[in-house]
């Protein structure tokens, strides 16, 4: 059976992207189980967090109440930092999509440890393992007015990357008074060999894209805007599956070519991702910058 993997608050974006209305040559298989989408992380210095859903078949109903009760609100969902283990907890909240998600209060996120994540749901387990690498510190933050506009300004961070190795990177922002969380950066994902030889690079932070504004998004800030935003140096496996998302971001509006794949995560038994993030935040007010 094909099924979109509908992972919270995430691909919920690119589904609402597609302008058009495919006809999926597919022979359904309805009698085939639903399976189980995750979508976890834990931050150095925080406590883990995962949303769990079920995947949505192509030939289902698919709109905001169909996302919302893809929810999963029974599971036991626990991580390991190889000492201790800890069950999460369940809680209804509004400010996810769908509304519900488990969440750590024991094990803090260090930079360097190893996580294991379990999800047992309706006789099947699912695992996961990340670390946290370590955080890469923000060098310096500049804010320039866009050329066209007298209103929308470019945020650009400066940093360096000093680890000899291959490194992965990833920028989630929000807009105080308007965003409720973090969201992840239109085109922010990347790794280091788009830095210079030196390891010194700047990147763009841009707007998040998200379902709620397709129609008057801007990748570019307003005046007024205050940003605070966080890099993230994140494992190759998360890179992977961020690219992947980003590219049905992007070609989400492509009639020609409508996505039929589900992105490429790191759960076993499962779809998904759970991602250790070593991240820096840096708060940046437009006007006090202009």
């Amino acid at each position: 059976m094909h099924k979109f993997a509908i992972l919270p608050a995430i691909l919920l974006t690119t589904a609402l992207l597609c302008g058009c209305d495919p006809k999926w040559n597919i022979d359904y298989d309805v009698q085939s189980r639903q399976d189980i989408v995750v979508e976890g992380w834990i931050e150095n210095g925080g406590f883990a967090q995962v949303m769990l859903s079920r995947t949505i078949g192509l030939e289902e109903q698919f709109d905001s109440l169909s996302v919302i009760d893809s929810a999963i609100r029974w599971a036991k969902v626990t991580v390991s930092d190889g000492e201790q283990t800890e069950v999460l907890t369940g809680r209804l909240d509004r400010d996810q999509i769908p509304p519900f998600i488990y969440t750590g209060n024991t094990i803090r996120g260090q930079v360097g440890g190893t996580y294991t994540l379990t999800v047992e749901y309706s006789g099947r387990t699912l695992t996961a393992t990340t670390t946290i690498p370590a955080p890469v510190p923000i060098d310096g933050v500049t804010v320039e007015r866009c050329e066209d506009s007298d209103t929308l300004y470019r945020v650009t961070a400066r940093f360096r990357d000093t680890d000899p190795g291959r490194n992965y990177y990833k920028i989630f922002n929000r807009i105080q008074g308007h965003d409720s969380r973090y969201f992840s950066s239109f085109l922010g994902t990347f790794d280091d060999t788009t830095l210079g030889s030196d390891g010194w690079g700047e990147v763009t932070v841009y707007r998040s894209f998200r379902h709620t504004n397709l129609d008057h998004y801007t990748p570019f800030f307003s005046h007024r805007d205050t940003v605070t935003f966080k890099l993230a140096q994140m494992p190759r496996d998360g890179f992977i599956f961020w690219s992947d998302y980003e590219n049905e971001v992007i070609n989400g509006k492509n009639p020609i070519f409508p996505s039929t794949a589900n992105l490429q995560g790191n759960i076993d038994g499962g779809f998904g991702v759970w991602c250790g993030y070593g991240q820096t935040s840096y708060t940046v007010s437009i006007p006090d910058s202009i």
